[in-house]
């Protein structure tokens, strides 16, 4: 801004100017519309009035120098004390510098410091005793006195309330039963389940888990184990009785297939079934075997009839010989803890330690083959080759695979079957057969790839831990 102006600061008795004031800057009022509320809070600080009595309204030259700032400086942050001037004339603290109040102000300090007092040392029926304050509104001495006492006579235990007014006076006076100083927090009673207290015995019983007991819905079991109650069932009739006596056959079963969709850890587990968590790992560990044992023919290689019979329309007009759909898929774990263990497992694809397996389907999507465990740097050829895949074709089989397992199409062929993959890229740019062959390859071995994405739902596959690798 330029100095040339010989404006003042619009603050009553500042005699700061452009031209006297060499270290002070001047700020406009804020005239933006979203200043509107900033400008109000100015002019209400400055506190001024024309001549004609009216409130001043400051004009577009009108300004106030940054003496009036804390800092000396205007800041733009609403939370800052500088935001809005505060810094004024001594004109400005007349009411607050005047004598009456600060001795009634002392007075009134003195008499809360002799209460505190009094209150600790002695236990008397009068608790607070009259306290004169002064306040001057319009030059108007006005006068009010403030009593409250403890009574022990007070009927029906209730609070009395008494005011009276001589002319700018008033007294106050509060009579508070001495019931209300024995006052002791109630007990609380359990009825959030809508009965009376002796109709039902620890009300959150009825709603806090039990285990197995505790499912009503199918929902809720696919939500726990992602089975549904005749597979739960199933699962119940290949178990041999439990011979724990803190927990039940089916509380068994449920521990195991809750590790397995929900991937919980054994301290949560013994949370939820209320036991130690060594009981809940030998528990898991134990059924978990149990079951790989019982259920390992449910996965069988079908007949070649069988999977003609059923194979699906979408493959009969280009694979007809169908026997099956293959690919590999990885599950991340845990770092092993030797040297040997991190170096079979690391996975370049993957970028951390992972285990590998090899899953065929037959056309209509049920798994046929599953191989054992592999770790993650076992390439995908080598695991089809090792898995004993290969001895289960027959002459005229067809294999869908993807283009990571061009390394088994010599074994493919020695057992005198097709293997279809999608083709290579040679010479930049695919030809229009080769872009339809891609297409027809990927449209069925899509299946696949669903049934990989029905497996990582169990949460437990999300990251193999140590003591699971075992098992594994």
């Amino acid at each position: 801004m330029s100095k040339k102006s010989n404006n003042n600061c619009c603050v009553v008795n500042c005699n700061n100017t452009y031209k006297n004031s060499t270290n002070i800057k001047f700020y406009n009022f804020p005239n933006r519309a979203h200043e509107k509320k900033t400008k109000e809070s100015w002019i209400k600080a400055v506190n001024r009035v024309d001549i004609d009595g009216k409130p001043w309204i400051p004009t577009k030259n009108s300004v106030i120098c940054s003496a009036h700032f804390i800092g000396n400086r205007k800041s733009l942050d609403p939370r800052s004390p500088s935001y809005i001037p505060t810094i004024f004339p001594k004109i400005y603290r007349k009411k607050l510098n005047d004598p009456l109040q600060q001795s009634a102000r002392y007075e009134r300090a003195i008499n809360r410091k002799s209460l505190v007092i009094e209150n600790q040392s002695n236990n008397t029926d009068e608790v607070l005793r009259g306290v004169p304050l002064i306040v001057d509104q319009n030059n108007i001495n006005t006068s009010v006195s403030i009593c409250t006492q403890v009574a022990f006579d007070v009927p029906n235990d209730n609070f009395i309330f008494s005011c009276d007014f001589h002319g700018n006076s008033v007294n106050t006076q509060v009579s508070i039963p001495k019931s209300f100083h024995n006052f002791t927090k109630p007990t609380m009673v359990e009825k959030s389940c809508g009965l009376e207290f002796e109709q039902s015995t620890f009300c959150f019983s009825k709603i806090s888990f039990h285990g197995y007991d505790s499912i009503k819905s199918e929902n809720s079991l696919k939500d726990l184990t992602g089975t549904t109650f005749q597979i739960f069932n199933f699962f119940l009739t290949l178990l041999p009785q439990s011979n724990r006596l803190i927990i039940s056959k089916e509380n068994t079963l449920l521990i195991c297939l809750m590790k397995l969709k929900l991937g919980l850890t054994y301290s949560s587990l013994s949370t939820f079934f209320s036991i130690h968590r060594t009981t809940v790992s030998r528990v898991f560990s134990e059924c978990l075997l149990f079951l790989s044992h019982k259920c390992k023919h449910l996965i069988f290689w079908p007949s070649k009839s069988t999977i003609m019979e059923t194979l699906p329309e979408v493959l009969k007009k280009n694979y007809p010989h169908c026997r099956c759909i293959i690919d590999c898929t990885e599950i991340r774990a845990e770092q092993p803890k030797t040297v040997e263990q991190r170096v079979c497992m690391y996975s370049h694809y993957k970028g951390g330690y992972t285990i590998k397996v090899l899953v065929a389907i037959t056309p209509n999507g049920m798994v046929s083959f599953l191989s054992k465990s592999y770790g993650g740097r076992s390439s995908d050829s080598y695991i089809t080759n090792d898995s004993g895949f290969l001895n289960k074709l027959e002459p005229g089989d067809q294999v869908l695979a993807d283009k990571g397992f061009p390394g088994i199409k010599t074994g493919v062929d020695g057992q005198n079957s097709i293997l279809v993959i999608p083709p290579m890229l040679h010479n930049g740019r695919f030809t229009e057969e080769e872009v339809l062959s891609t297409y027809n390859v990927a449209s069925v071995r899509i299946h696949i790839e669903r049934l990989f994405a029905r497996l990582k739902t169990f949460n437990v596959l999300n990251k193999i831990t140590s003591d699971l690798l075992e098992l594994s």
